[in-house]
């Protein structure tokens, strides 16, 4: 559920984020919905990562959290408890009687009787468990819910699941993955080939001299990353190459938009839509976010109001989608982004 505060940003995509709050309880959210014009901001728990590392995060903190930033996200999922679906319903309750419209989600140990009854009163949720998966079976579990789902009139998010042949087949709502931020764990160069997002090792330099026009069309230049062997530190280069790869998202976004899959009861926007998982660095949080003011330009994000009313056909006449400065890429598969911000305008839609 969108709220009521936040920017319109469910109108038509580009950079869509989310935040984990168990690593990014001091971001200042005001800033990165400033720079999000068009994008959208997600936030989750963190269970997973207390799950999996032991750290405990409390129900009230949490909930302080979307209280104080309340109209700077977009959406925000319910603290589950990881396999235990009657804790998970219980805390999404709780959260709910404070008046914050979390996204229950749907754990291991659910039924489907569970998940009809989610969707049947909320709409939008959450799906978990498919972290782990063979794509075969990720793939198949997740096209599952979202049929299911989209009968009873929803449309799931599809948690951690970022392969694009899964999400064309399986057609969600919403998903994400943590592709861009991990590149610089593990040494990979992200981008997108028009149809794929690609995770290459840096040590691949055959796949990369293969792939050297799509890099060329992200701006990314390869030659010093190879003579290097690896990917940029902190300080020199880092803000360049993850807002290149970033683009990887904003492009596959645009294209996964053309799904045919219906938007669920009180949301915008038809299609699947790809949100990248930014990893604990605050300044990553800023780099991936001021990407969207830059495909945008810096006066769109003036007239976004929650109504998206407040005559914002100057800044729209603007966009800078088809100047030359910006990367071939999202010249060619942002290429109508613009068109659906107009029309989104002329419709008077609001997040």
């Amino acid at each position: 559920m969108a709220t009521a505060g936040a920017s319109a940003a469910g109108l038509t995509v580009a950079v869509n984020l989310l935040l984990s709050y168990a690593f990014h309880q001091a971001a200042d959210l005001a800033k990165v919905r400033k720079d999000l014009v068009c994008g959208r901001l997600m936030i989750d728990s963190g269970a997973f990562t207390a799950f999996t590392t032991g750290r405990k995060i409390a129900l009230d903190e949490y909930a302080e959290y979307l209280e104080r930033w309340r109209g700077c996200w977009d959406h925000a999922m319910t603290l589950d408890v990881i396999g235990d679906p009657e804790k998970t319903a219980a805390q999404t309750r709780k959260l709910h009687m404070r008046g914050l419209p979390v996204m229950p989600v749907f754990t291991k140990g659910g039924t489907l009787a569970d998940f009809d009854a989610m969707v049947k009163e909320h709409g939008y949720i959450a799906v978990g468990g498919t972290v782990g998966l063979g794509t075969k079976h990720q793939c198949a579990r997740v096209t599952m819910l979202q049929r299911r789902a989209l009968a009873l009139g929803g449309g799931i998010h599809a948690l951690g699941v970022g392969a694009l042949s899964t999400l064309r087949v399986a057609k969600p709502y919403s998903a994400d993955a943590s592709s861009v931020s991990g590149a610089f764990r593990f040494g990979t160069v992200v981008y997108f080939t028009g149809r794929d997002i690609r995770n290459t090792p840096l040590m691949n330099r055959k796949r990369l001299h293969e792939d050297r026009d799509h890099l060329r069309g992200h701006g990314i230049d390869l030659a010093p990353l190879v003579r290097s062997r690896r990917l940029p530190g902190q300080t020199t280069g880092r803000k360049e190459l993850m807002q290149a790869m970033s683009l990887a998202y904003a492009c596959a976004d645009e294209v996964l938009k053309g799904t045919s899959v219906a938007a669920p009861a009180k949301l915008l926007a038809n299609g699947t839509h790809l949100y990248s998982s930014i990893s604990p660095h605050a300044k990553e949080v800023d780099w991936a976010a001021g990407l969207d003011r830059q495909l945008h330009g810096t006066h769109l994000y003036n007239s976004m109001t929650p109504e998206f009313g407040l005559d914002p056909a100057s800044g729209l006449d603007r966009v800078l989608h088809g100047d030359s400065e910006l990367p071939g890429v999202w010249r060619v598969h942002g290429r109508d982004h613009h068109r659906w911000c107009r029309a989104a305008v002329a419709e008077g839609v609001s997040a």
